[in-house]
């Protein structure tokens, strides 16, 4: 039997709604951390490989062969569970499965040992496609931990399946939300469990509200280059926070000097990561700030912990009633809200001079001659000019994995690819993950379909300077066995994918990943860049970074060390081709008038810009839409730009699609910013073009750069050119009619 993905949602959505508390019967998620040593298996094999999915990062593999007359049960995973259960409990299973060709599978759940009763028992036929399929039943006794068991049956038939993120969960009473800081602290005056980081001041104050009494006040001075953490608060988590819950916070704020803050929820040990980052512009009456994001891991009490990042410009903010809550599983769209896009209303000022721009820079002058085949002018003739690649480079990160996969999403992402884009950077494939030799099948193939269309390819990266972003083993090599083992790295790349990258991001993000020059040496990173062109004297080299124009949500000293480090490279020779703006737009988003002047600002610096990782993470459609035509067309007005990629567009594929990030739902409904994209790329900025002739033969137009086709058609017989209109060379081409 089936099990639809339809069925599945209208499930999980009823669940969700009531708000049941859950508890987890195996752990929480598996694959998540490589791990499959819970597992017991007598498939031929069982593996964990790296998935590409934004719901899960890895997967585990397992591929079986059956004997003729054997039984379903022969050959199976299974995994004991942690916790007891109680008769009458239901238990919930949800799980991502797919299969290379058309498989049956059974998911149980039974007792884990003789005679193995089952209390859940469903076959289900799966596709070659991701699918979250969900099954359910009541415990039909109580059974200790380890007494019962997920279990898998594969032995349908020969072949393979994947598992990705799989949940086995008891569904009870209704979740109660349980509080991650303690909410009356700050209201009873108490700043006891707050770490204040480089502030000049930080004391108790009367709130004189009827709500609370005290509230506590941050006074701190902020100098040029700082970055927004270096003045900043944090609390500690005081209780669990649960993978896939959703966190409240709702803070009572105000500041005097109408200041920028940003609430943070995040991991309290480096990475840090985050799963709430909104930026809020105060004002100097207080209101109350509701914001929410959803947990991507469990966190232990203290492993976790509030921020709030303060150092955007000198001033002082004052920090009521605070309450932080995991309130279980629930959508964050339900919530009241109180989301700043815009730190005050944009103004609509820049469009009129961007479009002029973009008229004076990305167009040329295209002049066409018609013929005979005597050489004779042929006046009147109906002409048609029609473009068939822009000069300019309108791209997407992709997983080379799903270019050549052979699922029906693996169909509609490169006919997608195909008819948006036409530059590509690999997403993951060429990042530096391994010190021993990594298989490159996928890419290959990727590259062998791409250049087939005429795409042009980005290579990212060669090296990032920090340990938790190299590969294994790096650490514990000596300096001058490091230094031997980059170059290495840089020449092996360089040269193998020769002809293949029109430009390799060298370096990534050397402001904050530096672990690795700050030991070795700044000058072992000014020779990256000579290693690499050493390499390949004709492949460009770019430096990459991040926050260049996200000033409004991050402040601006990232950039100005940004700035810093490209005019150190200049004054050091580095052969720097490039410099890479990633454009992860962070809340609240940066007006367009302020982004120009700040790109223009970048492009003083004498180098060629790109646009390299664009998203933007908002659920809301209208803004998503927006942004990306303004964004779009800001950043194509300004002449020294000459490429934008975004980082992914599809929810299947895309590692902000929880924020909104994808442009493409997960079942391929084009979101407003997909509608953005493909009107300005591939329609207003897309030539085509209906002439006549005049006495002299001759029609001439303005046509966007790029590669264009040229029909000239009289009494019903055409013919056809082809011409390429670039930066600074007026086009011309002659069409000979027979």
């Amino acid at each position: 039997m089936i099990l639809p993905l339809v069925a599945f949602l209208s499930l999980a959505c009823s669940a969700q709604s009531a708000g049941q508390k859950t508890v987890s019967l195996i752990g929480d998620g598996q694959f998540v951390s490589s791990d499959v040593s819970q597992w017991g298996s007598n498939a031929d094999s069982f593996v964990v490989f790296e998935s590409h999915q934004p719901t899960f990062k890895h997967a585990g593999r397992a591929i079986f062969t059956t004997r003729p007359g054997g039984n379903p049960w022969d050959i199976g995973l299974h995994v004991a569970s942690t916790n007891s259960i109680s008769k009458g409990a239901k238990v919930s299973i949800r799980a991502w499965i797919r299969s290379d060709r058309s498989s049956t599978i059974a998911l149980i759940y039974e007792q884990a040992s003789q005679p193995f009763a089952k209390f859940i028992n469903k076959e289900i036929d799966l596709s070659s496609d991701w699918t979250e399929y969900k099954v359910e039943g009541v415990a039909d006794q109580n059974y200790d931990p380890g007494g019962a068991q997920f279990t898998i049956f594969l032995g349908y038939g020969s072949g393979s399946m994947e598992i990705g993120d799989v949940r086995v969960e008891t569904v009870g009473e209704p979740f109660h939300p349980v509080s991650l800081v303690p909410s009356n602290r700050l209201s009873n005056g108490e700043i006891s469990g707050w770490a204040p980081t480089k502030l000049s001041s930080f004391t108790s104050v009367d709130a004189n509200q009827p709500r609370f009494a005290h509230a506590v006040q941050a006074t701190y001075s902020v100098n040029s280059g700082d970055n927004p953490w270096d003045e900043s608060l944090h609390v500690p988590s005081i209780a669990k926070v649960t993978r896939n819950h959703t966190i409240y916070i709702r803070a009572w704020l105000r500041s005097s000097t109408s200041s920028m803050v940003s609430l943070i929820f995040e991991q309290a040990a480096p990475p840090n990561s985050k799963f709430i980052d909104e930026g809020i512009g105060l004002t100097p009456e207080w209101k109350e700030y509701r914001v929410a994001g959803i947990s991507d891991v469990s966190y232990g009490p203290g492993e976790a912990q509030l921020t709030v990042f303060l150092g955007y410009k000198s001033g002082a903010v004052e920090i009521g009633d605070i309450q932080v809550e995991d309130i279980g599983i629930k959508p964050i769209q339900t919530l009241p809200l109180t989301i700043s896009y815009y730190r005050k209303a944009p103004s609509d000022a820049w469009r009129a001079p961007a479009l002029e721009r973009i008229e004076k820079y990305r167009k040329g002058d295209l002049n066409i001659r018609v013929v005979d085949k005597h050489g004779r002018p042929v006046p009147g003739v109906s002409v048609h000019v029609d473009q068939v690649q822009q000069e300019f480079r309108f791209g997407s990160a992709v997983p080379a994995a799903l270019l050549v996969d052979k699922s029906a999403n693996g169909d509609r992402f490169r006919a997608t690819v195909q008819r948006l884009f036409n530059t590509i950077t690999f997403e993951n494939d060429l990042k530096w993950t391994q010190l021993t030799p990594k298989d490159y099948t996928d890419v290959d193939a990727a590259y062998k379909w791409l250049d087939a269309r005429g795409f042009r390819v980005r290579g990212h990266n060669l090296v990032w300077g920090s340990y938790r972003v190299l590969p294994q083993g790096i650490k514990e090599m000596t300096d001058a066995q490091i230094v031997a083992t980059i170059k290495e790295r840089i020449k092996t790349m360089v040269t193998r994918f020769k002809g293949k990258v029109y430009l390799w991001d060298v370096v990534n993000e050397a402001v904050t990943e530096r672990e690795l020059w700050d030991r070795i040496g700044w000058d072992k990173f000014y020779d990256t860049y000579r290693w690499a062109h050493e390499a390949n004297p004709n492949v460009e080299l770019c430096y990459n970074d991040f926050d260049w124009t996200e000033e409004d949500s991050s402040g601006d000293g990232h950039r100005f060390k940004s700035i810093e480090l490209v005019k150190s490279m200049l004054k050091q020779g580095t052969p720097l081709d490039v410099i890479g703006l990633q454009s992860h737009v962070g809340k609240p988003i940066t007006p367009m008038d302020r982004v120009i002047e700040i790109t223009n600002e970048i492009a003083a610096l004498g180098k060629p810009l790109e646009v390299t990782e664009y998203d933007l993470g908002v659920l809301d459609d209208k803004v998503n839409g927006e942004h990306m035509r303004d964004f779009l067309t800001a950043m194509y007005s300004v002449p020294q730009v000459q490429s934008f990629v975004m980082w992914g567009f599809w929810a299947g594929a895309h590692w902000r699609a929880k924020e909104g990030g994808a442009m493409f739902n997960l079942d391929w409904t084009p979101r407003p910013a997909a509608v953005a994209w493909e009107d300005l790329v591939k329609h207003q900025w897309w030539t085509k073009a209906s002439l006549t002739t005049d006495t002299g033969g001759n029609a001439r137009t303005r046509v966007f750069l790029g590669k264009l086709i040229v029909s000239a058609t009289r009494n019903g017989t055409t013919a056809i050119a082809n011409v390429s209109v670039l930066s600074g060379k007026p086009g011309s081409v002659t069409v000979v009619l027979p």
